[in-house]
């Protein structure tokens, strides 16, 4: 009996640490019709135009996720982390051309995804604990900012000689609620 008591504890605990769900907090995405270009060389200038804006503690890295299942095809990405900011960026090829997207999302980290794991009450904690501050929405805000900022300049940059323009209205990223618990 104790036996049982202990493997049900210990998968209690496990799922209590497990990560939690990211959330999507921004998204974007534009075709460069009739264009090709190699997906290492755009992220070797992404992330030089990152890092030119000294963004304290950013980690960059190419990341290979899956394009479904986890049999499925990969397909590589340029992840952006910053706090408990996630971007992740991808320039791949589609029909004659070649597109890029992005997406942010939030994951909550540490003692914030313990307490909101809680029944019942735990979301409750994770607002009185970990409030939603000006501050963290401007940071939040303006790391999406460079973010984009330099995907628009890397694109710009390659496409100038093919005269591909990318419309105001096209620059705009999808945003969703990045503050929302």
């Amino acid at each position: 009996m104790v036996i049982i008591l202990a493997i049900l504890f210990i998968i209690a605990i496990i799922s209590f640490l497990k990560k939690g769900v990211p959330t999507l907090n921004a998204s974007w995405n534009t075709l460069l019709d009739n264009f090709e270009y190699s997906t290492k060389d755009f992220y070797k200038l992404l992330t030089e135009e990152l890092k030119s804006h000294r963004i304290n503690k950013i980690k960059i890295e190419e990341k290979y996720i899956s394009t479904g299942n986890k049999l499925s095809v990969k397909r590589l990405y340029l992840r952006v982390k910053w706090k408990n900011y996630t971007y992740d960026c991808c320039l791949a090829p589609y029909g004659n051309g070649t597109f890029v997207s992005w997406w942010m999302f939030t994951e909550k980290t540490g003692f914030e995804l313990l307490i909101s794991k809680i029944p019942f009450v735990g979301n409750y904690f994770v607002k009185a604990f970990f409030p939603v501050t000006y501050y963290s929405m401007d940071t939040a805000s303006m790391f999406r900012s460079y973010a984009q900022a330099s995907v628009l300049k890397v694109i710009e940059e390659i496409t100038k000689d093919k005269g591909i323009r990318i419309s105001d209205a096209d620059k705009k990223p999808i945003l969703n609620d990045v503050f929302k618990r």
